[in-house]
């Protein structure tokens, strides 16, 4: 009787601890799962604006006359979308380069005042660090915001 109790006990006290080796499919963390699904995802003592913000640039607010923002790409997430808004009164001029903000450009595009736009890449870009840099062609004030989407295989444009 003592032997069961003993069992019993050690048994609880593995399920309410966590001790329990028992892994789903579908709760293993991996990059997108925990910037879509939350922190609930984490490892102990992590964020999700951490990783979201070591990794993807989310709403990040455009201002002043010039502007740069790095990203950072990890392995298996080359394929990136820019994302820009732009509530200023000037086009904006939107230039992705990789290493350095002189390095090789991987991307340009121009915004509209009061327009938005989206840019995928057309193959997936290489680790590391990437930076975008965001001015107008007269060097006025800039407002908006951007955002950069990291994803492990290509995003797919969706049907309307």
């Amino acid at each position: 009787m003592k032997f069961r109790i003993v069992v019993l006990l050690l048994a609880f006290i593995t399920v309410v601890t966590g001790c329990a080796n028992i892994e789903k499919e579908e709760s293993k963390v991996t990059q997108k799962n925990v910037i879509q699904d939350g922190p609930e995802l984490l490892p102990l003592g992590e964020s999700a604006a951490l990783i979201a913000g070591d990794n993807e640039v989310v709403n990040f607010p455009i201002s002043g006359p010039n502007f740069t923002k790095d990203f950072n790409i990890p392995a298996h997430f080359g394929w990136v979308k820019v994302w820009v808004h732009n509530t200023s009164s000037e086009t904006l001029r939107v230039r992705v380069t990789q290493s350095t903000i002189t390095g090789t450009e991987k991307m340009f595009f121009e915004v509209a005042p009061g327009a938005q736009k989206a840019v995928n890449v057309t193959q997936p870009w290489a680790t590391g660090t990437h930076w975008v840099a965001i001015s107008t062609k007269n060097g006025g004030n800039m407002s908006g915001f951007l955002s950069v989407k990291l994803e492990n295989t290509k995003e797919e444009p969706k049907k309307m």
